[in-house]
């Protein structure tokens, strides 16, 4: 019997070579940073914290829009590959992290894995336990991705897995040992679900745009519903963020000339900023869009690339901000 080999689409072409693009320089920057980590394990650290905050974030909140707005790419599945790519980035960083984290406590370089008192340590802390638990909440948005289950179920699994994922980070750093601590926890938690959400949000939507540029009526309908979702999204992400700096820095004095409150500023500048691009889009540029302005819809898929590389810039001072204390 012979089989016939069926050949991808057109459509699908370019969106397998991006993939396999992205792979390739994915490949060769992980090689370069496990030979730069072995050379100087605090570097280690560091970076393998940070791949897997903005690797198991971004993983998360493409969960989320999936949930709720559907696979922007279900034709060429390019958008389920590329969040279990980073899920599976974000759980081998996650890992990662722990092994350079006991590195880091023993003091005696790669020699120290072997130290039993370290890994008791490193083993009872709140870092260990945060990267269990977004190892966990990664393997059930991996499982809700390439797994067929029906709509309903799919959409708990995914939005189950984001939550835990975003989770997670609430066990680690100064979230962990903060007072008041269930008003820390709720605040923190909301601050981080708004970020996936967001990161996931401008993602999503630059793959339907792509996708659906011929059908302007879905487009219209999918730039409503999305505007409605990111205002939600954007009064959660203030709220958290506004609530944990007030609860961390109890003065002026704190924000301007403490190492955190400095950091933290750096951050705030940034939002900010984004927060400009976000509220022009959608007062001027959305309605524009949802109206078929074909200048339009070039302005938003600028607007929300540029929007894209200001939240990675967030999401790395997040990791700097996690690492320090409020107090210095």
């Amino acid at each position: 019997m012979i089989r016939t080999v069926t050949p991808p689409s057109a459509a699908a072409l370019p969106a397998r070579r991006s993939t396999y693009a992205a792979g390739t320089v994915a490949v060769v920057a992980a090689g370069i940073g496990l030979v730069a980590s072995l050379l100087a394990p605090g570097f280690g650290l560091y970076a393998a914290e940070s791949v897997a905050l903005v690797c198991s974030l971004v993983a998360a909140g493409m969960a989320l829009f999936t949930a709720v707005l559907g696979d922007p790419a279900p034709a060429t599945g390019s958008w389920s590959r590329l969040a279990t790519w980073l899920a599976v980035a974000g759980f081998a960083a996650s890992l990662l992290s722990v092994l350079f984290d006991v590195v880091a406590v023993a003091g005696t370089g790669l020699g120290g894995l072997g130290d039993a008192t370290a890994r008791a340590d490193v083993l009872r802390g709140g870092d260990y336990q945060s990267a269990l638990a977004r190892c966990a909440g990664l393997c059930i948005v991996a499982f809700g991705l390439v797994t067929r289950l029906s709509t309903q179920r799919r959409r708990g699994v995914l939005i189950g897995g984001g939550v835990l994922v975003c989770a997670s980070f609430l066990l680690m750093g100064h979230v962990r040992t903060h007072h008041p601590a269930g008003v820390v926890a709720v605040l923190a938690l909301t601050h981080v679900v708004a970020v996936a959400a967001w990161t996931g949000g401008l993602l999503g939507l630059s793959g339907l745009l792509r996708r659906r540029r011929a059908d302007l009526l879905q487009q219209a309908r999918l730039l409503t519903t999305f505007a409605g979702l990111m205002t939600g999204v954007i009064v959660m992400l203030l709220a958290g963020g506004l609530g944990l700096a007030v609860v961390y820095l109890q003065s002026w004095h704190a924000l301007l000339w403490t190492s955190y409150g400095q950091v933290l500023l750096v951050k705030l500048a940034l939002v900010a900023g984004v927060l400009v691009v976000s509220a022009s889009n959608h007062r001027r540029v959305v309605p524009a869009a949802a109206g078929g302005d074909a200048a339009a819809l070039a302005v938003l898929r600028t607007n929300i690339a540029v929007e894209q590389v200001v939240l990675f810039a967030v999401l790395i001072i997040t990791e700097v901000l996690m690492r320090q204390s409020p107090v210095t």
